[in-house]
Order: structure tokens, then sequence, then C-alpha cells
């Protein structure tokens, strides 16, 4: 007669070779608890040797991770632990841990004499102990990852700000040289000013704010010089005003491509949704269409050359639906220029134009005739 023995338990072990695993608290990092206090050192106002005594409290545990709900205590001498914490100076030693409980990172158990000592059961094994308890700083590795994370996230708002403030700044003088005109005395102390605030680690919100509001100010007022309303203005300046913008060849205006209907571009402007979304007002003026048709070029990196070729070729509502959708998919369009050259070159007035590479034309909600799509 056989016996049948399950396979959980072979010949000879007591034990299930497969047990129900139990549940488990989540262990910590030991040197990643450390980094954590490290890089926000400053926030939980510690200082460099701060971390050098929590360190050297934390190299005492035993090894592996830690458990919140474990004897996380420290009992080792101050005499001993000196060692670990690079031949400090007890004193020295002393003042960090008192700073280290005043941020809520340790508590401090001490026996009457002050003494630190572990206590031991009838086996042997450590129950308690009188020192450092590093309970509370292993039970924040949580809040400490979200508060790193939450910093990185501001750190990284404020460098694209500043960027941003850079290139607008950078892009107003370049707009300045190209038109040739004078520079405003003002703006080299603006220079001076940006400079000094872009390199501080921490600025100001206000002057980052004030700075934002005169770079605005400044980009208005080159905006509304580079679109005069004359019609004396000359073609050499290779599209740096609005009149070249808007000459096109006799034939194209016999097409009514140059011709501009208030009506039929307030229809037109109304299912713009993204540029409306930007410019609530309808331009009601030839010359009010062009300065936002600018302002939209320089906000897409747009060659002004390839704009005014677009109002030649496709006429004032063509432009708008194709500008709506550069920036309806400019996350997705790498080279607008390039593509709305592209535009240009699949345009025929009153026929829809082959798709170019596979790429969807604009959104049906937004209907232009001669664009891809």
């Amino acid at each position: 007669m056989t016996t049948r023995m399950p396979a959980v338990q072979p010949r000879g072990q007591r034990l299930a070779l497969c047990p129900t695993p139990a549940r488990t608290r989540l262990c910590v990092d030991r040197w990643e608890l450390l980094s954590l206090v490290t890089e926000l050192r400053q926030e939980l106002g510690l200082a460099d040797r701060d971390v050098m005594v929590l360190r050297a409290h934390l190299s005492v545990l035993p090894q592996g991770p830690l458990d919140p709900g474990g004897l996380n205590i420290s009992f080792m001498c101050v005499a001993e632990i000196l060692a670990r914490a690079c031949g400090m100076d007890e004193r020295r030693f002393r003042r960090g841990e008192a700073r280290l409980a005043e941020a809520g990172l340790i508590l401090r158990r001490l026996s009457g004499n002050g003494r630190r000592f572990p206590e031991r059961d009838s086996s042997g094994r450590i129950v308690s102990a009188y020192g450092i308890d590093l309970t509370p700083v292993i039970s924040r590795c949580g809040e400490l990852r979200m508060l790193a994370s939450r910093l990185e996230e501001e750190r990284r708002a404020l460098r694209q700000r500043k960027n941003s403030l850079s290139a607008r700044f950078s892009a107003v003088l370049r707009d300045l040289s190209a038109q040739r005109r004078a520079l405003p005395d003002r703006l080299e102390q603006l220079r001076s000013r940006l400079r000094k605030t872009l390199r501080r680690k921490a600025p100001d919100p206000s002057a980052l704010s004030d700075l934002e509001a005169e770079v605005a100010e400044l980009e208005r007022m080159v905006t509304a010089e580079s679109a005069p309303p004359s019609a004396d203005s000359s073609a050499e300046d290779d599209g740096q005003t609005v009149r070249h913008i808007e000459s096109e060849p006799k034939d194209r205006n016999a097409e009514g491509l140059d011709r501009f209907d208030p009506i039929r571009f307030a229809e037109s402007w109304s299912r713009a949704r993204n540029i409306r979304a930007l410019y609530p007002d309808t331009p009601r003026r030839r010359s009010d269409a062009a300065a936002v048709f600018l302002e939209v070029a320089g906000f897409l990196r747009l060659d002004r050359q390839t704009l005014a070729q677009a109002l030649a070729a496709m006429g004032w509502h063509d432009t708008l639906g194709a500008l709506d959708y550069l920036i309806e998919n400019g996350a997705s369009i790498q080279r607008p220029t390039g593509y709305l050259r592209s535009i240009i070159s699949a345009y025929r007035p009153g026929a829809g134009a082959a798709r170019r590479g596979g790429r969807s034309g604009p959104p049906r909600n937004v209907p232009v005739a001669g664009l891809p799509g």
C-alpha cells in the first residue's frame, strides 16, 4: 500500500514548500532615504553636518531594508558613533541630533542617566532600546518623495518660464534689428535687469512678472510698427511690412483672393476656434487682420516670407484656416514653415488637394477650400 503525499509537502519536510505569502509592510532603503533628506535639507531646515549625523545613525541599524514598524533605534554610544560621522566633535554631534529632533525626523529616547543601550528578553533578543529612534524619518519617506517631486515640478516650471522670457526678448531684438530701427533707450537697462534676474537661482516672482509685462509691451510695439497701413511700402524689405504681405499679382486679384471681405472673414473667424481662443475680438479691417496674422506667425515661428506667399496663393480666409490648423497640431508638426509651404504647393482654388505623406489635413469643423484633407 502506497501513501500519497501532497506535492506542497515533500518527504521529511514539515513546513509547506509553497506557503501562502504573508502581507508585509512597505520597507524603505536607507540610502534612498538619506538622498531625499540631503536633497531637501534646506526645506527641512538642516545643515550638512546634521545630514552627516543622520547618516551615522542610519549606518548603525541592521543591514537590509528598514521597516517603519520595526525597532529602528540607534543605541551605539556617542564615543563610538563619532567615527561614523568622520570624527565630528561630540558637542557638534549632539547639536545635530537636537536639530534633527526639532525637524521631526528623530526621537531622542534616553535613559535616566543619559546612557544608550538595548534591552533584551530571556532569549537574548533585543526587544527595546534607549537611544535615537529613527522611526519618524523612515515613516515620512513617502511624504519626502512627494515633496521632492513637487519641488522638481516647480523648478521645471520656473526654468521654462525663464527660458521663454529670454527667447521672447531675443525675438524682439531680432525684429528690431531686421527693421533697421534705432533701439529704445530703455532697452539696454531692460537687458541688464533681465540678465541679473535670470541668473538668480530663485528669482523674485514679482520681478519676473514685471519683466514679462515689459517684454510684452515691446512685442506689441514691434508688431504695431511692423504693420503700417501705408500703401507705399517698398517690396525690397523681404516681407517685413504688412503692405508687402497684402500685395498680390493682378491675376490673383481677379480671382478675389486679395479682396478682404469683413463679413466672410468673420464667418471664417468663428470657425477658427484655436485663433479665436487667443484673439476673441474679430478683426474688422484689413490692417487688423494682418497684425493678428503677424503675431500668430511669430508665435508659430513661421517665416514671414512664407506667410506672404500663403496670402498671395490662398487669400485671407484659407490662410486663416491654415494658421488655425498649425496652432491645433503644433505639437506634432516639427517644422511649421516647411509644412505651410507644402500646403501652399498643394493648394488648388476651389478643389481639395491630395494628402501629403499620409498627414491628415485640417479638421472638418474648419472647412478651408484647397487645403489637405
